[in-house]
């Protein structure tokens, strides 16, 4: 069982690329830990009209570290008018 447990959050944009390079560096050192992934994001504030849910919250609870890479957003008219289209 690894000693240490790490959640990793993409995200959106370049934090899939933040996130690479993160995991390249923690097997460089060799680092005795497990990644969890969990969901954070636009398309989830899209769907749910929240960026950060409550499973990820539960998860970062849970772990020793989290790794974030990056959330982004509309101008808050735009992130209005996108929300009201899906829940429409």
């Amino acid at each position: 069982m690894p000693k240490y447990k790490i959640a990793g959050l993409p995200g959106d944009g370049i934090g899939v690329g933040i996130l690479e390079a993160a995991r390249i560096v923690r097997d460089k050192l060799e680092l005795d830990a497990e990644r969890i992934g969990s969901d954070i994001g636009w398309k989830f504030w899209c769907s749910g009209g929240n960026a950060l849910l409550a499973r990820t919250i539960k998860l970062l609870k849970n772990v020793n570290a989290t790794l974030f890479g990056a959330v982004t957003s509309k101008p808050s008219y735009a992130a209005v008018d996108a929300l009201l289209t899906k829940l429409t």
